[in-house]
């Protein structure tokens, strides 16, 4: 029997049962005077931090390569460790070298061992879920929005695939699909940091930017080292004139992440002196 609902980390990643794969690094410079907003990856300006999760199998350090082109490898035969002749443990086997596969980047072949574990575990949500990863991954977005689809048809209490979900429809422009996706995260698990985010970026696109802010304030509070979300929210206090609590969230943006251009720009342009007097907007 499942557990009523899952317990993923407050938005970043590192907890035990279901460590995270690596973020995708930043997508590049913004343009000129549009700002950046992070979250899920949802066209020009944006960066790719969807806070997936996979299974069984610590994340390595360095971040997965780029989605390939090559058709999914073939595989004949189970990992050398498979020797147990019931399905269910043959399957589990498969899913932990699908993980390994996905984190070290090869996604064709990760594909194929995920594929051989849903042979062998049919009715597995887990599958499922990591099956939309690398689907997602690898460009193939329907049929990633089919696999988390009948993870959530298996278990629909799975937040993460709610959130994962949520994001791929969003990037396809189905908004009020993604919200209603993003919400049934938040409320599968109050504490998901991650997921608040990428419902106030949601919200942000459909022009609910008080419901917005909320939620990217919600994130910080859920961790205050998710510099992403505090990024996002910096933008809205921007929006809603509230320039002493704008410029806050971009210099704490800055002393975690001292790297990150947008934040240095964008503090930049609210205060161009250091220390001088902020107003508002007209």
């Amino acid at each position: 029997m499942k557990p009523a609902s899952r317990r993923p980390s407050t938005g970043q990643p590192g907890a035990a049962p279901k460590p995270p794969a690596p973020r995708p690094p930043p997508a590049g410079d913004r343009p000129a005077r549009a700002w950046t907003w992070v979250g899920a990856a949802l066209g020009v300006g944006l960066l790719a931090v969807a806070g997936y999760r996979l299974w069984r199998v610590p994340p390595p350090a360095a971040v997965p390569t780029p989605p390939q082109s090559a058709a999914p490898a073939t595989t004949s035969a189970p990992p050398a460790a498979v020797v147990s002749s019931d399905p269910r443990e043959e399957g589990i086997q498969w899913l932990n070298r699908g993980n390994d596969l996905l984190a070290r980047g090869k996604l064709a072949e990760a594909l194929a061992a995920y594929q051989a574990a849903k042979e062998r575990m049919p009715e597995d949500e887990d599958v499922y879920y990591n099956l939309g990863i690398v689907l997602s991954r690898l460009g193939r977005t329907n049929e990633a929005v089919a696999a988390y689809e009948t993870a959530l048809r298996l278990f629909p209490d799975y937040a993460e695939a709610h959130n994962n979900l949520g994001n791929l429809l969003l990037r396809a422009g189905r908004t009020d699909d993604a919200l209603r996706h993003l919400r049934a995260a938040v409320e599968a698990l109050p504490d998901y940091a991650t997921a608040h985010n990428n419902l106030g970026n949601a919200l942000r696109l459909a022009g609910r930017d008080e419901e917005a802010l909320g939620h990217f304030a919600r994130a910080v509070e859920l961790n205050s080292n998710y510099w992403e979300a505090r990024f996002n929210l910096a933008h809205m206090y921007r929006q809603a004139g509230r320039l002493e609590d704008a410029r806050r969230e971009y210099l704490e943006v800055l002393r975690l992440r001292p790297e990150f251009r947008p934040a240095r720009e964008a503090l930049g342009e609210l205060d161009p002196l250091p220390g001088g007097p902020l107003r508002p907007q007209q």
